[in-house]
C-alpha cells in the first residue's frame, strides 16, 4: 500500500483523541474544575506546546490516546478538585469525552448524508460461488441463489451476508433463499477457522442484476477495446444464455481459477523440462453477444485478461445512484454503529470472535489506510465516524481508568449516600487498571502488525 494512505490515516485517530479530551475540558472548565494539563499522547512527555490560563499543554510519547490532568481527580481536599465537586457535576465531566466522540459521529454520518455519496442501487444479493466442502456446500445452497434474510434480518448488501456470518462463527445461521421464484430456508454453521478468501461459510456474493446492463467501462480494458459501450445488454457468454451477473461472475471465477491450476502446471513442467502447459498460459478469448438499442450484435471476441479479475472484463454491471439524506440518516448510521459494539462483545465472549482480532491502533491505522485507498475521502469520513462511536462506548466500560471506571465510583459515592472509597485506593484501582489497559494496546498492536505484514485486514 502506497505511503501516503498512511500518512492520511494518521490524522484520523488524532482528531478523534482530540475532540474526546477537548469534551473533558470543556466540561471540566464548566464545572470550575482546576485543569492543569492537556496532552495528547501517553507519558512521558516529549515537549510543551505552551501554557495558556493556567493549562499546560502537551506532546507525549505513546500514541495511544490523550488526557486531560485535572486538580484532585480522587482527592477532594485539593482546592478546585474534581473530586470535590457534586457527583452529577463529575459526571458531566468524566462522560463529556464519549459524548463528544458520540456527537462527532452524528455530525460525520449526517454530513455525508446531506452531501451525497454513491451506491449500487440493487439490494438483491446473490451467490456466485459455492466452494466445495464448505458449510454453503454441505448446505446445499446453489450458484445463483439470492439470499433475502439471515437470521431473520434483511439481507440488503454483501456486507450483511459477511457480518452476520462473522459474528455467528460457530453457531447455526439460518438463511432464507429465493431459488426458482420459491422462498426456503437453510441452516448451516459457519466456520471459526476457514481457508483463506473462502469466508465463514464459503459462498462468493455480489447483486443480482437482471439482465446484465454495462453500466461503466474501464479505460483501455477489453470491454473499451471491443466496441462495448454503456447500456449494451449481455445476452449471451461463450455461446450460453446469460440470464443474471451470477452467471456472469461465476463463469469468470472459474476462468481465474483455471488460469491459476494453469500457470502452477507450467512452472511445474518447466522445471522438470517439459513445457506442455504452457500454451495454457496465453490468454482465452470470450465470445459476448449484446443488444445495443434493439439490435443483436456479435459475437464480439474479447481478451480474458486476468488483470481485470475484480471487474472482469473491466465494465461494471452494478447500477449505481447519487444519494443524499438528512439529519434522519445520520442519526439512523450512528445508532447502527452504536448497536455493533455490544454484538460484537456477545461475539467475543461466545468466541464467535477471537479477541486477537480486534484492531489497535495500528490495525485501526491500517484500516483506515485501506478504506482511504479503496473508497476515497467519504469511505474515511464514515470509518472516522465509526470509530469515533467505538471510542464512546468503549470509553464508557466500568473498567478501571477508563472514564466509565471513574463513572462506577461516581455511581458508588451515591449509593453509599456520600460515602466514598479513600482517595488512595481509587488512585491505586485506577493506576493498576492504567498499566493493564496499556499492556492490552500493546498486545492488539502485536497482532496488528502480525496481520498487517501477512497481508491480512485486522
Amino acid at each position: 500500500m502506497e505511503f501516503y494512505f498512511w500518512l492520511l490515516a494518521i490524522p484520523v485517530l488524532a482528531v478523534l483523541i482530540l475532540v474526546h479530551e477537548v469534551g473533558h475540558f470543556l466540561a471540566a472548565r464548566w464545572m470550575k474544575v482546576r485543569v492543569e494539563e492537556f496532552g495528547l499522547g501517553f507519558p512521558p512527555r516529549l515537549l510543551t506546546l505552551g501554557v495558556w490560563g493556567g493549562v499546560r499543554y502537551t506532546l507525549n510519547a505513546i500514541p495511544l490516546g490523550g488526557f486531560v490532568k485535572m486538580a484532585g481527580e480522587e482527592d477532594p481536599k485539593v482546592p478546585g478538585s474534581l473530586a470535590g465537586k457534586k457527583p452529577w457535576q463529575r459526571a458531566i465531566v468524566l462522560s463529556a469525552g464519549a459524548l463528544m466522540n458520540l456527537l462527532l459521529a452524528l455530525l460525520l454520518f449526517t454530513g455525508v448524508a446531506v452531501y451525497g455519496y454513491e451506491e449500487p442501487v440493487s439490494q438483491r444479493v446473490g451467490i456466485f460461488l459455492v466452494e466445495p466442502d464448505s458449510p454453503a456446500g454441505r448446505a446445499g445452497l446453489r450458484v445463483g441463489d439470492v439470499i433475502t434474510t439471515i437470521n431473520g434480518r434483511p439481507v440488503t448488501s454483501l456486507y450483511d451476508v459477511r457480518l452476520e456470518s462473522t459474528l455467528n462463527r460457530g453457531y447455526t445461521i439460518t438463511l432464507e433463499i429465493e431459488r426458482g421464484g420459491r422462498l426456503e430456508k437453510v441452516d448451516l454453521v459457519p466456520r471459526q477457522n476457514p481457508p483463506p478468501g473462502q469466508g465463514a461459510i464459503g459462498i462468493g456474493l455480489d447483486f443480482y442484476e437482471a439482465p446484465v446492463t454495462v453500466q461503466r467501462i474501464t479505460p483501455d480494458s477489453p470491454a473499451e477495446r471491443a466496441g462495448l459501450r454503456p447500456g449494451d445488454i449481455l445476452l449471451s457468454l461463450d455461446g450460453q444464455p446469460l440470464e443474471n451477473s451470477l452467471q456472469y461472475r461465476a463463469y469468470f471465477t472459474q476462468e481465474c481459477r483455471r488460469a491459476t491450476v494453469a500457470g502452477l502446471r507450467a512452472i511445474a513442467g518447466l522445471l522438470v523440462g517439459d513445457g506442455r502447459y504452457v500454451q495454457d498460459l496465453l490468454p482465452r478469448l470470450v465470445r459476448l453477444e449484446v443488444e445495443r438499442d434493439g439490435k443483436r450484435l456479435g459475437p464480439l471476441v474479447l481478451e480474458n485478461d486476468l488483470a481485470y479479475a475484480d471487474l472482469p472484463l473491466g465494465l461494471d454491471y452494478w447500477r449505481w445512484a447519487w444519494r443524499r439524506g438528512g439529519l434522519a440518516e445520520g442519526w439512523r448510521e450512528t445508532v447502527e454503529a452504536m448497536l455493533l459494539v455490544p454484538r460484537t462483545l456477545a461475539a467475543i465472549f461466545r468466541q464467535s470472535v477471537p479477541a486477537s482480532e480486534l484492531a489497535g491502533p495500528v490495525g485501526i491505522t491500517y484500516i483506515t489506510a485501506q478504506v482511504a485507498r479503496q473508497a476515497g475521502f467519504i469511505g474515511v469520513i464514515q470509518t472516522m465516524a465509526t470509530i469515533s462511536v467505538n471510542l464512546c462506548l468503549v470509553n464508557l466500560f466500568p473498567l478501571p481508568a477508563l472514564d466509565g471506571g471513574r463513572l462506577a465510583f461516581v455511581l458508588l459515592e451515591w449509593l453509599r449516600r456520600g460515602r466514598r472509597v479513600p482517595p488512595e485506593w481509587e488512585g491505586a484501582i485506577h493506576m493498576a487498571g492504567f498499566i493493564l489497559l496499556i499492556g492490552l494496546a500493546l498486545l492488539l498492536t502485536y497482532y496488528d502488525i502480525l496481520r498487517v505484514a501477512g497481508g491480512g485486514v485486522p
